[in-house]
């Protein structure tokens, strides 16, 4: 943990994922996606983390048509409701937000990445984002981080066996996911749990 303080605790270094988490990426992807394939697949109808099941796609056609696809996937959409405003009033509480995300690094999905955050004035200061981190947990360990708030149960499996901790952002794909770990349905629980955190380790020292 951070040895700064907050005037309410200590200062905390949260790891935010992008897609799924800040960003309705699944909503943007289905409409590329029927686009794309002429389709009508409706948001609903999509039951897994993947597209794959509800385009009949195999998991290989899936990837190779998230590849073909993804810059214009991540240019649309977005953001999760209050989810800026939740993350600029933890920042200005003190706290340190670390945008890390497994989007490949390549230049132009970086950039998209980039825009993105601005557009939607989250507090991306060009220095706290971290692209391509398939080990996010290795990241997150790299960065000394506090806490980190993700969607994926891929993702979530790495982060929890690593030992770090880490909150549930509830969406329908990981509703069943198996392990007890805190669950945030909106970014204001998001902020309410940062601040009981930071509460918490103050009166513990």
């Amino acid at each position: 943990m951070s040895e700064e303080w907050t005037k309410e605790g200590p200062r905390l270094r949260l790891g935010v994922d992008i897609d799924g988490t800040i960003k309705q990426t699944q909503r943007a992807a289905v409409e590329v996606f029927n686009q794309e394939l002429k389709r009508d697949v409706r948001l609903e109808e999509v039951t897994t983390f993947h597209l794959d099941e509800a385009y009949g796609l195999t998991p290989k056609e899936g990837a190779r048509l998230w590849r073909k696809l993804e810059p214009k996937i991540y240019q649309l959409g977005v953001p999760l409701e209050n989810a800026a405003e939740a993350l600029n009033q933890l920042v200005r509480e003190g706290h340190e937000i670390f945008f890390v995300t497994a989007r490949p690094g390549m230049r132009h999905i970086t950039e998209i990445t980039k825009n993105w955050l601005s557009r939607y004035h989250f507090p991306f200061n060009g220095k706290n984002l971290f692209m391509g981190s398939q080990d996010k947990a290795a990241v997150a360990m790299r960065l000394s981080l506090d806490l980190f708030f993700e969607d994926a149960p891929y993702h979530l499996d790495r982060l929890t066996e690593a030992g770090i901790p880490t909150v549930i952002v509830d969406a329908f794909y990981n509703r069943d996911y198996p392990k007890l770990l805190p669950r945030i349905t909106s970014w204001e629980e998001g902020v309410r749990l940062v601040r009981a955190l930071s509460g918490n380790r103050m009166s513990s020292l």
